[in-house]
């Protein structure tokens, strides 16, 4: 699997995460839904679409252009077992 298809399939199991765990967190005028679980942080904007994940550092960021999600950032690691763990029914 490349690069981009896993960090496609991570963001989609990110965002199941986010929407049945995290919590509405407001940043100034800006409205985020927020999952936090050991060392694992999401932040989704769902206006934009637009996602980031933490693990220490940022792991993963996905964008929304055009109606299309584009990976800005991936770095693989630890972080994507920790991430189906979390999401695992």
């Amino acid at each position: 699997m490349n690069d981009e298809k896993r960090a496609l399939d991570l963001y989609e199991l990110a965002l199941s995460l986010v929407e049945a765990k995290g919590v509405p967190v407001t940043v100034g005028t800006t409205t985020l839904r927020e999952y936090r679980g050991g060392t694992l942080i999401i932040h989704y904007m769902p206006r934009s679409g637009h996602m980031d994940v933490w693990y220490r550092r940022k792991v993963l960021t996905i964008n929304r252009w055009k109606g299309s999600l584009q990976v800005t950032h991936y770095g693989r690691g630890d972080w994507e077992e920790e991430l189906e763990a979390a999401a695992a029914p």
